[in-house]
């Protein structure tokens, strides 16, 4: 008789991210395209880490929208020569998994330090996010859900109704990404405050979201750099731990469950924290897949930090701003800093386990937490030492 798998990566202090880097600004780049975007970045995280291209033995590329990257010629493009190369799904639900997998071929023996390279030019690339060529083959579009934000309003209507709550509270997730993107030099969105009656009057994208509810499109490119923990320490940067990372697939895609996918994250929760010794009280600042703003509510309900139906008023009162009680995606994230599928808010876990964050630093930040979003319902843990 076999046991039923953990469906849990636990790493302890065994893997650690050593090296994170960027293109040097985000917004359009029209000059260099997408391998292009991603020397950059890549340099930028071997001149971060003290590694050099020779160092790296594995790779993983993430395709973002616009330019196709094939993980070969990226290899190529990049002048490395890895024991391992993937290419890895552009999808942003898929980000928290891909953690676990470069965790995974460390932890076996596979290569020692693994570089994740990712690209997105969708706004030269004027990749558009709705319309009546979305869907493929999906009924969706059929019943007038030609967008994934078109999706992501009727859970949030459909979450409104079922327990009578006010709409507007939403307003304080925009507000405070934007409020920290206004501390970050690499944000798009650092020199336009919003105002909460600035958010009041923006216009509906798809009832009962608004524009600020929505990530921006742009371009882009994160690359960061993983090895095994013994090595890690040799190296520039303070380690940051992977302490461990789960996923749930099998959720309805684009959000049509009636439970707002809460059996989905507390599967995950249970597993995630149980791995990594830890629980929502313990979490320093969560990063969060913020496609769309109501995304957060359902976290913080299937992750336990507080009770159904009771996200809404527990987001009030600056408490998931910096200074706040769980400060939330410090970088401004998908709404105000960049959208890059999740892998510029990783970025940003590193560097605020790193103390390097300036004005929107968390004080002693000691444990990062991530979740994305159902179908892949995913979370994974990053500690300092």
């Amino acid at each position: 008789m076999t046991s039923e798998p953990a469906a849990v990566a636990a790493f302890g202090t065994g893997v650690a991210i050593v090296g994170v880097g960027t293109t040097n600004h985000y917004g359009q780049y029209p000059e260099m395209g997408a391998f292009g975007m991603a020397q950059e970045a890549f340099r930028n995280a071997l001149d971060d880490c003290g590694l050099t291209q020779d160092d790296i033995d594995g790779v993983i590329v993430g395709t973002g929208t616009g330019e196709s990257t094939p993980y070969d010629e990226m290899v190529r493009v990049l002048g490395i020569k890895p024991r391992v190369a993937y290419p890895y799904s552009n999808g942003g639900r898929l980000f928290g998994p891909s953690i676990a997998l470069m965790a995974s071929l460390i932890d076996s023996g596979q290569c020692d330090n693994i570089a994740f390279v990712y690209t997105n030019n969708a706004r030269t690339a004027h990749v558009r996010f709705g319309g009546q060529d979305v869907g493929g083959g999906s009924i969706h579009p059929a019943y007038g859900f030609t967008s994934p934000g078109a999706n992501a309003a009727m859970e949030f209507n459909r979450y409104l109704h079922e327990f009578g709550l006010d709409r507007e509270k939403l307003a304080a997730i925009p507000l405070a990404e934007r409020k920290h993107a206004s501390l970050n030099p690499m944000a798009i969105f650092k020199d336009r405050p919003l105002t909460p009656e600035e958010y009041a009057e923006g216009r509906y994208i798809s009832y009962p979201l608004r524009i600020y509810d929505y990530c921006i499109i742009n371009d882009g490119a994160i690359v960061f750099i993983m090895s095994r923990s013994d090595r890690a320490r040799d190296l520039k940067q303070p380690p940051v731990f992977v302490a461990a990372a789960s996923q749930q697939a099998g959720w309805n895609i684009y959000h049509h469950e009636d439970d707002f996918e809460y059996e989905a994250y507390q599967r995950v929760a249970e597993r995630v924290y149980g791995a990594a010794g830890v629980g929502p009280s313990d979490i320093d600042a969560l990063m969060w897949y913020d496609a769309f703003s109501p995304f957060l509510l359902y976290y913080l309900e299937g992750f336990g930090f507080c009770g159904r139906g009771e996200a809404l008023d527990f987001i009030q009162d600056g408490r998931i701003e910096l200074g706040g009680e769980l400060p939330v995606n410090t970088s401004g994230g998908h709404l105000s800093e960049t959208y890059l599928q999740g892998r510029a808010i990783v970025v940003e876990a590193v560097r605020q386990l790193r103390g390097e964050c300036g004005e929107r630093q968390v004080p002693n930040a000691q444990v990062i937490q991530f979740i994305g979003t159902a179908p892949n319902a995913s979370s994974f843990i990053l500690t300092r030492e």
